[in-house]
């Protein structure tokens, strides 16, 4: 199985724990889309013909880019790979992003799954993440997803943020599980030195209250390997 990644490294802003290589400008934005759609050209006989099951929008925030963007890399990959008929085409994309028209625009393209960068439902630790989505957002953009007839989404989640106690980051696991979604990535914070934070989370439990949350919902846990 053959798969195609296509980074796109802008953001709205900088979240406090990003280590991450991103601009905040788009300034330079159509120079990308030009330099991804040659470069698709110059590598189309690297598969050997092989087809492409899955198609993978990640970032950066590779919804801030405008729909007809996503279109012409999609046209494009398809014109220079075999492509599956049933392939997944996933996007990036966080919840300030999400709008009716963007969803009917994103369908209408091909994207037909939507990896959600919800990050916490509790609004104190989105203010703390330096988020750009507030928590009634976080709720709305899963339900407008669903309402719009993608039936294939994931959401993240952090783990490890600075709390009181272990209460938050299990309410969290609960108010996700008790959404109509597939897919549930939980990632511990980690504090890098060029952030600037301080690292003053408590430690808490990870995916070991998966287990006891996951029984009567049919989720499965799986982990990266070292």
């Amino acid at each position: 199985m053959a798969g195609i990644y296509i980074h796109i490294p802008f953001c709205k802003q900088a979240c406090s724990y990003c280590n991450f290589h991103f601009s905040t400008s788009l300034r330079r934005k159509n120079e990308l889309v030009a330099a991804l759609l040659s470069e698709t050209d110059l590598r189309k006989d690297y598969l050997n013909n092989e087809s492409i099951e899955t198609i993978y929008f990640g970032g950066g925030t590779p919804s801030l880019l405008p729909s007809e963007d996503h279109s012409d890399l999609i046209k494009k990959i398809y014109s220079a790979f075999k492509v599956s008929p049933d392939a997944e085409i996933t996007l990036e994309t966080n919840p300030d992003d999400i709008s009716e028209d963007k969803l009917k625009n994103w369908k209408d393209i091909g994207i037909n799954r939507l990896s959600i960068g919800v990050q916490s439902f509790f609004e104190e630790d989105l203010v703390w993440m330096n988020r750009a989505h507030n928590q009634q957002q976080a709720y709305k953009c899963i339900e407008d997803s669903l309402a719009a007839g993608f039936d294939n989404i994931s959401i993240d989640l952090i783990y490890g943020i600075p709390s009181p106690n272990h209460s938050i980051w299990k309410n969290d696991l609960e108010k996700a599980l008790a959404l109509n979604i597939q897919h549930i990535s939980s990632y511990c914070l980690t504090i890098e030195p060029s952030t600037g934070g301080n690292d003053d989370a408590i430690p808490l439990p990870g995916l070991e209250l998966v287990p006891e949350l996951r029984t009567p919902r049919g989720i499965s846990r799986k982990k990266l390997p070292k």
